[in-house]
C-alpha cells in the first residue's frame, strides 16, 4: 500500500476488512471451491459440442435417406380438404372440432394452460433434482411433487392424443379414417 492508502485505511488489530488490498496476505477462501462442482470450460463445453455434433450428424444422416413430404405448390384456388392446422395447433383444432363454442378450446383453455404453467414454481415448493429422489417420489410415494408430475403427464399425454388424431386420423370433410388405408 502507499502511504495515501495507508492514511485512508488505518489497521486496527480490533477490526476485520473486507477489501483485499488493506489485509495481507492471501485470505483463506482463495481456491476453495464446492467439492461437488465441475469447471465449465472445458467439461461442460466440450460435452456441449459433442452433442451437438451428434445431433447435427444423425440429422444428415436422416435427410440423406428420407424425403421431405413436400406438397405441390399452393394454389389459393383450389383448398385442401380438410384445411389441417400444423401439427402443434392440430390439437386445439381437435378440440375445437368437438365444441360448438370455440372461445372455449381456442382462447381459455391455452390461456388456462400458460397460467398454470407459470404458477408450477409457485406451487411445488420443495424441487427435487435428483432423478433417484425424482423416481421415488413417483413409485414410491411422496410428498406434493406426485400430483403435480400426474397432472403434467396427463396434461402432455392429452395434447398428444389430440395431436395424433388430428394429424394421422382426420379425412376429407373432417370425417374419421384410417392412416393405413
Amino acid at each position: 500500500m502507499d502511504k495515501d492508502q495507508e492514511k485512508l485505511f488505518v489497521k486496527d488489530p480490533n477490526k476485520t476488512y473486507g477489501l483485499m488490498e488493506i489485509v495481507e496476505g492471501t485470505s483463506p477462501m482463495v481456491e476453495k471451491a464446492p467439492e461437488d462442482t465441475v469447471e465449465t470450460f472445458p467439461h461442460y463445453i466440450i460435452l456441449l459440442t459433442i452433442c451437438s455434433l451428434a445431433v447435427a450428424f444423425a440429422l444428415l444422416l436422416i435427410s440423406l435417406f428420407f424425403d421431405a413430404p413436400l406438397e405441390d405448390l399452393a394454389n389459393p384456388l383450389v383448398t385442401p380438404n380438410p384445411g389441417k392446422a400444423p401439427w402443434y395447433f392440430t390439437g386445439i383444432q381437435e378440440l375445437i372440432h368437438y365444441t360448438n363454442k370455440p372461445v372455449i378450446p381456442a382462447i381459455i383453455l391455452p390461456l388456462l394452460i400458460f397460467v398454470w404453467l407459470f404458477l408450477i414454481p409457485y406451487i411445488d415448493r420443495k424441487p427435487k433434482t435428483r432423478f433417484t429422489s425424482l423416481l421415488n417420489q413417483i413409485f414410491i410415494g411422496g410428498e406434493k411433487r406426485r400430483t403435480l408430475i400426474t397432472l403434467f403427464t396427463l396434461f402432455i399425454f392429452g395434447a398428444l392424443i389430440f395431436t395424433m388424431i388430428g394429424s394421422l386420423f382426420r379425412g376429407p370433410n373432417w370425417s374419421f379414417v384410417l392412416p393405413w388405408k
